[in-house]
């Protein structure tokens, strides 16, 4: 499972919302609340198109392949920080950008800036479902074994992509905050 983590946002934005709604009651913490909550959905949904940014799949099967949980916490009232969790199973390696041929020639990319490599001794076959990669153990004919390339919760701990995600939920928080100062003053959405 991978995890990014989310410990400070804005300092001024916080300051101005702690100036303009210190006044109501619980009015600090609804729109901090909601402003990081949004950011955090902002940053799953683009998620997929990070990992495509630096890996050879498609946002789409990233998506299909994906366990996405957001865990904000609080102590004493007020918001400490926010954490998204990616699980997943690895994925077969066709998944990734990975061609072959009828001459048994096998070539595949997983990382879009890395170029292709060929893989010697592997085949692509239906052995015991769809067809994947497979790989002989031995000499013999049996057993093979699958080749997979990175799970989904490793793509998320790649580095540009922790940081486009922490790039992401600031922008969106900074953006939030002002609709929620407004939100919470003028009474919408929302117990008083």
């Amino acid at each position: 499972m991978s995890v990014v983590r989310v410990d400070e946002v804005g300092g001024a934005s916080l300051e101005r919302l702690n100036k303009m709604l210190s006044s109501i009651p619980g009015g600090v913490w609804r729109a901090a609340y909601s402003a990081l909550r949004r950011a955090g959905d902002t940053a799953k949904t683009r998620a997929g198109q990070f990992a495509a940014d630096e890996y050879a799949i498609s946002k789409g099967d990233f998506i299909k392949n994906v366990s996405i949980k957001t865990h904000l916490s609080g102590e004493g009232g007020s918001i400490v920080s926010m954490a998204i969790s990616y699980a997943g199973k690895v994925l077969p390696l066709l998944t990734f950008n990975t061609q072959y041929s009828r001459d048994g020639l096998l070539r595949t990319q997983v990382k879009r800036n890395g170029g292709s490599k060929t893989l010697q001794h592997a085949f692509a076959a239906r052995v015991f479902g769809p067809v994947a990669v497979f790989e002989r153990v031995g000499s013999p004919r049996f057993p093979v074994q699958q080749k997979y390339g990175p799970s989904t919760a490793h793509m998320m701990g790649n580095e540009r992509v922790v940081e486009k995600m922490d790039d992401t939920i600031r922008e969106t928080f900074e953006k939030r905050v002002e609709y929620e100062i407004t939100r919470v003053l003028n009474g919408w959405g929302g117990r008083p």
